[in-house]
């Protein structure tokens, strides 16, 4: 077998189905295993790898479409025989390695066979169809694409290759179908399966014929006769052997496709241990937490004092805008007193700072507030991280009672509950049906394996051989019995195991929502943790970058009341410089006797109207408008240097 496999890979793979022979004969003749690489396991892994090579040079010297599918068969059949504890145990570090590449190569042949399909529909002009084949090759070529990764360079090519190819046909099948055919687009598991003629087999082998091995050396031992009668037999051992097993992989088969289909594994059938316990990873942070107990005060005292330095801050800035805007008000005031007409108050711009050092302060007020609003979305958002987080970091740091009381578990009825115990037992059945099959079939190849006959042979007239045959091969009855009995029981357990699997579908949702909900659960606490550490280093240097920006703050803020207190002694200055401008009070006349007329009035210069009043009788509501805001002391002064009024003055009408 090893010798054919060198030749065929030498002569462009045409040789492997000797190679293939070979093995089988091994398989069949030998069926119980001397050594590892003699086990059942390895035997197949190796036949069907030279069926596999047999298939692709068939392919490629005829050109046939049909291979694709048969290839992608025998690859499976290698890929089972890799997953064999037996195998693995052989292969050791390259079981691995191995049973990827052969993955690889099933979606990789799929892909070809889908590819394939698609241009059939075409030419059948079933033009949604091929959009679907087409569709189902490209993402069979992606996943190829994915286990190929290391591969060498000549493989990343052919797949390069291949993706222009498929990705080409689908792009333009998906075109043409959206703009010109308009057909619908078919489920894939709606359309024939893609199946394979087997188009290869392995060439039967005879280590007893003198053209393969030579003359027979221990012929002088046993007579000719005798060898060429036990070689009979065990042909004859070798064909019940052969029709046993075609039976079994053909029960294994359609009971492999029902369970792939079904999706049952019966080891996470049934999670409901898993919401029994809180999962080591969460264990892991309470355990981690619990060595901290400050941990969420430590979290909470930071964003108190980052809060406080914040506060300090924004109130320090409103008080020197405060400032700015009552100092622009003053100054406004100022200058309509001195007649200059200004624009509406808020209206833009405003007028110039009284100062240039308010000027100054103004500006840096501005690039303090800006920078302020700019960290105020940082701490905003801060907070909402802390306020995401605390809840859960204090979770993790209380009793594992409450830990636990937090996930999420599923509450099932008696009526739920006896449903997974039933489908449990219908896959427990299942599994037992294969054990015992498998133990069958080992009990067979034992009992062939031991089955010597040639004593019997020596001293049996060859006329009689074929009874002795017919004798002997009757101690196989009783376990063909037995396998037969298997074998027909699994349709009936398959059908209890559809009903079974009906009647699970709303407790597989409820399940399936609930498990979703745990694996939340679980990241989001698991999150919480580890965000704990970000969430301290980022709370520290907003608690830095706000003690800075407090402490400028402070100094502007000093900065800004004197500034102000300075523009407002220079408001006064020139309001007094302004008052010393206005012309001298004209002497007033002496009081008039209550009883007699003013001599103004007596002598008919002066009307009731113009005779000046007091200063004293004068009200505030009496004044101008631009007199009323002025200080009090401002105002005394600056109504000494005025004429007094007269009636007709402050009453016009």
């Amino acid at each position: 077998g090893a010798l054919h496999s060198m030749l065929g890979a030498m002569d462009k793979r045409v040789s492997e189905e000797c190679a293939a022979g070979a093995f089988t004969y091994l398989r069949d003749h030998f069926p119980h295993s001397y050594s590892v690489d003699m086990s059942h396991q390895i035997l197949n892994l190796n036949i069907n790898l030279m069926l596999v090579r047999t298939g692709l040079g068939f392919h490629q010297s005829t050109g046939c479409t049909g291979m694709a599918p048969c290839v992608v068969d025998y690859y499976k059949e290698a890929c089972r025989a890799l997953e064999n504890s037996e195998t693995a145990s052989l292969l050791g570090k390259i079981q691995k390695d191995w049973k990827k590449l052969v993955q690889m190569k099933i979606y990789y042949f799929a892909a070809v066979a889908h590819l394939h399909m698609g241009k059939q529909a075409e030419e059948q002009q079933k033009f949604g169809e091929r959009v679907i084949y087409f569709q189902s090759a490209l993402d069979k070529l992606n996943e190829a694409i994915k286990l190929a990764k290391g591969q060498p360079e000549t493989v990343q090519e052919a797949l390069r290759f291949t993706m222009d190819v498929i990705g080409g046909k689908y792009n333009s099948a998906k075109k043409d179908n959206d703009f010109i055919y308009h057909e619908a687009v078919p489920a894939l598991d709606t359309l024939q399966s893609v199946k394979g003629a087997p188009l290869v087999k392995a060439l039967p082998v005879n280590p007893t014929d003198p053209a393969v091995t030579g003359p027979d050396i221990f012929a002088k031992l046993v007579p000719m006769a005798a060898h060429e009668a036990s070689s009979l037999y065990r042909r004859e051992k070798a064909k019940l052997l052969r029709d046993v097993m075609a039976k079994i992989e053909a029960k294994n088969e359609v009971l492999d496709q029902f369970m792939d289909s079904m999706q049952l594994d019966p080891e996470t059938v049934d999670n409901l241990d898993m919401y029994s316990h809180i999962p080591p990873v969460l264990m892991e942070k309470c355990a981690a937490l619990s060595v901290r107990p400050d941990t969420v005060k430590n979290l909470v005292q930071s964003m108190q004092v980052l809060s406080g330095v914040f506060t300090d801050v924004e109130a320090s800035l409103k008080e020197i805008r405060d400032l700015l805007e009552e100092d622009e008000a003053q100054e406004r005031k100022l200058q309509e007193l001195l007649g200059k007409v200004l624009p509406p108050q808020g209206s833009s711009p405003p007028p110039p700072p009284s100062s240039p050092a308010l000027a100054e302060v103004s500006k840096e007020c501005s690039k303090y507030m800006e920078v302020h609003e700019k960290a105020s979305f940082t701490n905003t958002e801060l907070h909402k991280a802390m306020n995401l987080h605390i809840g859960n970091l204090r979770l993790l740091s209380g009793p594992l009672e409450q830990v636990r009381a937090a996930l999420p578990s599923p509450t099932l009825t008696e009526d739920d509950k006896q449903v997974l115990q039933n489908l449990k037992r219908i896959l427990a059945k299942v599994q037992e049906m294969r054990d015992q099959r498998t133990s069958l079939e080992q009990q067979l190849r034992e009992m062939i394996q031991k089955d010597d006959i040639t004593t019997s042979l020596v001293t049996t007239d060859r006329s009689e051989m074929k009874k002795l045959f017919e004798e002997q091969l009757k101690k196989y009855d009783q376990i063909k019995v037995y396998l037969e009995q298997n074998l027909a029981a699994q349709e009936n357990v398959l059908k209890a195991l559809t009903d079974a699997n009906v009647k699970y579908a709303a407790v597989r949702k409820v399940l399936a929502e609930v498990e979703h909900k745990w694996n939340t659960t679980i990241q989001t606490l698991v999150a919480s943790y580890e965000a704990y550490e970000d969430l301290m280093k980022k709370s520290q240097e907003g608690k830095d970058f706000y003690t800075d920006l407090e402490g400028k703050a402070a100094k502007l803020l000093e900065k800004a009341r004197a500034a102000c207190q300075a523009a407002e002694a220079n408001r006064q200055q020139i309001l007094e410089k302004e008052m010393k401008k206005q012309p001298p009070p004209r002497p007033t006349a002496p009081k008039p006797a209550l009883q007699k007329k003013p001599p103004e009035l007596e002598a008919g210069g002066l009307d009731a109207g113009d005779v000046p009043l007091p200063l004293g009788s004068l009200a505030l509501s009496d004044l101008p408008e631009e007199l009323r805001s002025l200080p009090p002391d401002v105002l005394a002064s600056h109504l000494a240097r005025l004429p007094p009024p007269t009636l007709a003055a402050l009453n016009p009408a």
